[in-house]
């Protein structure tokens, strides 16, 4: 048999099958090292994967375009499937939760539902198991008071800091004096609820009776003198409780029903929280 030959009826029948066998075949090793972080799509023809979904993704389309079916439901299969844990945010009035709740209890992850128009859980991110020191309730007073302001600390000017910083350690005092004193009332709803019912002098007793919690409120404390700096400070820290004053937030937020250390081994989870389109800004 002849050279061309050979290469006609051995060589190139062998190299074609070669090449079909790995196209359909061959498996690409993920370029991170682990399969759990390599999301495929199911497409109608041909394929799409993200090769590292921690690097994160932006999903980008018009109302109507079918995101959720085609997205974020492929999302939502493959972070079950590998037993992710995290939060969910359900913008879209629970039409996220109703696709995630079968999906994750399939796999028997604990899956927890805070809404506000429907209660399902309570949580109590001010619960003294979370806030060991009093650099935590510095640092969770911050956060709530950044987050209730819409507070912009690169925006600000000296007096303004001033004020933010006043509002913060009052609302850390508070929160210390609680944990300390009265542990089984360390809620959001009670803090709200002794704020709003005290006179300033009452409010300084209270802060006061704890050596930590004074120097907390300190600021607000020693401005005792001045009217206009007491009434600032008290009606910012109103305005930021106005927020979450509802009869409905006071009541997802009274119980410490749902353990936030969800990247736990010991308690693997997932938190959804619902909002509705109508109360979009809260």
């Amino acid at each position: 048999m002849s050279i061309p030959h050979i290469i006609l009826f051995i060589v190139v029948p062998v190299l074609f099958v070669s090449t079909v066998l790995y196209v359909f075949l061959h498996q690409e090793e993920p370029k991170n090292g682990d399969k759990k972080y390599q999301v495929r799509f199911k497409l109608r023809r041909g394929k799409f994967q993200i090769e590292n979904i921690k690097r994160g993704a932006s999903i980008i389309g018009s109302a109507g375009s079918g995101k959720t079916e085609s997205v974020i439901y492929n999302f939502l299969q493959h972070f079950s499937t590998h037993q992710f844990c995290g939060i969910i945010h359900d913008y879209k009035d629970f039409e996220l939760t109703e696709i995630a709740y079968p999906l994750f209890k399939e796999k028997d992850i604990k899956f927890y539902t805070i809404a506000f128009d429907q209660i399902h859980y309570c949580v109590n991110p001010i619960t003294p198991r979370y806030l060991p020191n009093e650099e935590s309730v510095n640092e969770l007073s911050k956060v709530l008071i950044e987050n209730l302001l819409e507070f912009n600390e690169s925006s600000t000017n000296s007096t303004t800091k001033f004020f933010s910083d006043a509002v913060e350690g009052l609302m850390g005092g508070m929160i210390w004096k609680l944990k300390t004193s009265y542990p089984q009332y360390c809620t959001l709803p009670h803090l709200i609820a002794i704020f709003q019912s005290m006179t300033t002098k009452q409010l300084v007793t209270f802060v006061s009776s704890n050596i930590t919690s004074r120097s907390m409120a300190s600021a607000f404390i020693n401005g005792m003198d001045s009217d206009k700096q007491t009434a600032g400070v008290k009606s910012t820290l109103a305005n930021a409780f106005k927020k979450i004053g509802s009869q409905q937030l006071f009541m997802a937020l009274s119980k410490d029903e749902v353990p936030l250390n969800i990247n736990s081994k010991d308690n693997p989870a997932v938190i959804c929280i619902v909002n509705h389109p109508k109360y979009e800004s809260a």
